[in-house]
């Protein structure tokens, strides 16, 4: 799923990319209905990328399995199932949250149309809302213990869904009296428990199977970030400040002002690091236990870095990739794509696969 796992922790420990520079690997022109944003996902030896609908490809040669047009918009996360042969890619969109077959179903070549790709749809009790700026981010869900863990699109509600056929098992809502105002991130989910961000303010942490309320917690700063689960506690980054929560209770262990605006970034945390933009000019890198800094190196923009073999893989504001090493903080090599945006890349067997706009890349290490 995006992110690497339930945590949240954007990095993938036993996967490793290019070091020094990147060429094209291959690239698949995809068809006139694919806008593609959201980080797409590896399974196997298949890449599945979501803009507009969903779309297989081979991870080795960039070959079209299958594409399924639909209203489908967020990163899709794998989760199995008791009822079908095929896993279920959960993913969201602003009129709610779908169920898709990772067969992709079977078309109907005289009809023009496919059947079965659609598993279930839970949409929200709301049309999706356009604002000044366009419709809402739609947030990824996360796969954890065969159980999908999203918001609902449209309410001010988080829920657990049965990847089978989308039933509810349990719904927690905030701010009940007001019309749809909570914001809320990608949850991240660790142990059993369930922890989740809104605006404004809220950290608020739940069982995973029953939903209870474990704990809430209000920070000082409205604007806060998706958070990620360690074993040290729960870093939930802000505005301008980042913080580690204890698990067990939400008590503030450290706080560490950035001096940033950030408002889209999503950190990292790897080997005990936390990697983070202030959306100004700087990725900082936290020591996780104490959140003293350890380097900041220029970069402008907000970013949701990934990190695999000891590289820190982050796009600014959707047009440049940059390497970094993740020790040092020193720049490794920057790519810029001939499209924009480019997503957040996925990394694995030395190769970088990203969604870019019209088309899905696989970058690999320069000859």
């Amino acid at each position: 799923m995006t992110r690497c796992d339930p945590a949240g922790t954007g990095h993938h420990p036993e996967a490793s990319g290019p070091k020094e520079g990147v060429e094209i690997a291959w690239k698949h022109d995809t068809t006139d209905w694919f806008l593609g944003t959201s980080p797409p996902i590896r399974q196997a030896n298949t890449i599945y990328a979501v803009g507009n609908g969903l779309l297989a490809l081979d991870s080795k040669t960039g070959v079209q399995q299958f594409g399924r047009r639909g209203p489908y918009q967020s990163s899709p996360a794998r989760v199995r199932t008791s009822m079908y042969n095929t896993d279920t890619l959960a993913v969201t969109a602003p009129s709610g949250v779908f169920g898709l077959n990772t067969g992709g179903g079977f078309s109907i070549p005289v009809l023009n149309e496919s059947l079965g790709v659609e598993r279930w749809a839970k949409n929200g009790p709301l049309p999706p809302s356009i604002g000044f700026f366009g419709p809402a981010d739609s947030i990824s869900p996360v796969a954890a213990r065969g159980t999908i863990y999203t918001p609902l699109p449209g309410t001010n509600s988080v829920v657990a869904l049965d990847p089978n056929n989308g039933e509810i098992l349990w719904r927690r809502t905030h701010h009940k009296d007001d019309a749809v105002s909570t914001e809320f991130n990608r949850p991240a989910v660790k142990d059993g428990v369930v922890f989740v961000t809104n605006w404004p303010y809220q950290v608020t942490a739940y069982h995973a199977d029953t939903g209870e309320q474990h704990w809430q917690r209000e920070l000082d700063e409205q604007m806060l970030h998706p958070p990620v689960a360690t074993e040290d506690g729960v870093v939930v980054p802000s505005r301008s400040k980042v913080y580690l929560l204890d698990a067990s209770d939400g008590t503030v262990l450290w706080k560490r002002t950035l001096d940033g605006n950030a408002v889209e970034s999503t950190p990292a945390v790897a080997n005990k690091t936390i990697f983070v933009a202030d959306e100004r000019e700087s990725l900082h890198a936290l020591d996780l236990t104490t959140g003293k800094p350890l380097w900041t190196t220029p970069f402008n923009g907000p970013t949701a870095p990934v990190v695999a073999d000891g590289i820190v893989y982050a796009v600014r504001s959707a047009f440049s990739l940059v390497a970094i090493d993740a020790t040092s903080g020193e720049k490794r090599f920057e790519y810029q794509p001939s499209q924009v945006p480019l997503s957040s890349p996925i990394v694995g067997d030395g190769v970088l696969y990203a969604a870019n706009r019209n088309r899905i890349i696989a970058l690999e290490e320069a000859k």
